[in-house]
């Protein structure tokens, strides 16, 4: 009876073990959602299935390594079925997920080994239950934190598709060690090996900052040049934005240039009294006419442009629109930086409008240039302070990091260029202050 209850308990761990696996999978390679109702029934078959054998067999012996490479096969197999297109993904996490629990067992036992226990009969046949128990709970503990990190961080396809090559190096040296240290263990319960419980602990905690200090540096270089990457579109969509309106104002020119013309027709018509032909030619011009209107306030060509239209699109929105600037000889930055730097900035003010009153709403836009110095204010109302973290305003939005990347970029470019960069919430104002040497 006892040693039935302790094959249900293992097999229960055991279950545990191989579900937390396919949840890894499920954050990452799987598409859940997508499933069909007989891949779910494959999936629980094998979490049952592979959970009963294993816990069979950890009954007998605290570790196989065939069965290892069972779990492994298995849990690889089913999930290819479920997503063939991923096989290479899915291989390769379930793999790591083994072999890293494998590792952890190897780290508790020694632990165990090095607080006094008997762990001869916990490694060999009848082993004590309860210490052998208590080891799979440690290490299965481990992995739920581990599975919460991989939650918090968002880890997905794409980022695994971008360290695959990675990946399959780290699987290759799991496997390595796994099989070093199911030797180690045989040689220090044979008395072949001078290594004690905690030396052979503190080689694996070793060993498990080696891997995670690879990955952490593989991760942050990805994660770098994936924030690069946006950035660089943003710029060129700014660049391109730019080069829209810039065209469209000399399509303005040449209709202004050509409108001589046209009031030589339609005085004809008028003295003519053809009241529809006016109407229909002027229904012509109205077609052709690309309404962008030039204003010109610091005599910078791209960035009166771009005021221009920010002008205009807040007008639209009922926010009054109000810009003082002095005329500036230049600007320390490129073309491609003052659109990503000012559109940023106005499109972060004009949202912020909206969620206000029509009555409250209003942006205030002031550029001034100072003995060497310019001075960029743009303010504007809001209706409650924005939410902070770290000492930093986030985005209210629902899709966080990529609003986020406005206020990279800003600040980005203000790094830069060695500038200022201040932010101030009065009451129901919020205040950006930006300086720049131009000397």
């Amino acid at each position: 009876m006892e040693r039935a209850t302790h094959i249900i308990i293992l097999t229960l761990i055991s279950c545990f073990e191989i579900w937390m696996c396919y949840q890894i999978l499920y954050r990452t390679v799987l598409e859940k959602r997508y499933l069909q109702t007989w891949q779910k029934i494959l999936i629980w078959g094998n979490i049952l299935g592979m959970g009963i054998v294993l816990g069979v067999n950890r009954n007998i012996f605290f570790f196989s390594n065939s069965m290892l490479w069972n779990c492994i096969i298995f849990t690889i197999l089913i999930a290819v079925i479920s997503n063939v297109k991923r096989w290479h993904l899915i291989a390769e996490v379930v793999g790591i997920y083994f072999l890293f629990v494998a590792l952890l067992d190897f780290f508790f036992f020694f632990c165990g080994m090095a607080m006094g226990k008997d762990m001869y009969q916990v490694f060999y046949e009848n082993g004590y239950f309860l210490n052998r128990s208590g080891l799979y709970v440690l290490s299965r503990m481990s992995i739920m934190i581990m599975l919460f990190f991989i939650r918090k961080g968002r880890i997905g396809e794409s980022i695994l598709k971008k360290v695959q090559v990675f990946l399959f190096v780290i699987a290759g040296i799991l496997v390595l060690i796994v099989t070093g240290y199911h030797f180690l263990i045989y040689d220090i319960l044979n008395g072949l090996s001078d290594f004690t419980g905690w030396s052979a602990a503190c080689s694996l905690v070793a060993v498990f900052v080696i891997i995670a200090f690879c990955l952490g540096i593989c991760w942050k270089n990805q994660s770098l040049k994936q924030e690069n990457q946006i950035l660089e579109v943003r710029e060129k969509l700014e660049l391109d934005n730019m080069r829209d309106m810039t065209k469209a104002l000399e399509q303005n020119r040449i209709q202004v240039h050509d409108m001589r013309h046209h009031m030589i027709i339609l005085r004809e018509y008028a003295l003519k009294k053809e009241y529809k032909a006016i109407e229909t030619y002027l229904d012509q011009l109205l077609e052709s006419y690309v309404e962008v209107q030039e204003e010109r306030w610091t005599r910078i060509r791209n960035l009166d442009i771009l005021l221009s239209e920010k002008k205009k699109e807040a007008n639209l929105e009922n926010i009054r629109f109000q810009i003082e600037a002095d005329v500036l000889q230049s600007l320390p930055f490129k073309e491609t930086e003052t659109s990503v730097l000012f559109g940023n900035l106005l499109d972060n003010a004009i949202e912020a409008c909206k969620k206000m009153k029509t009555e409250t709403r209003w942006i205030r836009v002031e550029i001034r240039q100072r003995k060497g110095f310019l001075f960029f204010t743009i303010a504007n109302s809001i209706g409650e302070r924005p939410q902070e973290k770290d000492g930093e305003f986030v985005s209210d939005k629902e899709d966080k990091k990529v609003h986020g990347y406005g206020l990279k970029s800003i600040r980005r470019i203000v790094k830069k260029y060695g500038g200022s960069f201040q932010c101030d919430v009065v009451e129901e104002e919020i205040k950006i202050s930006i300086s720049f040497s131009n000397k």
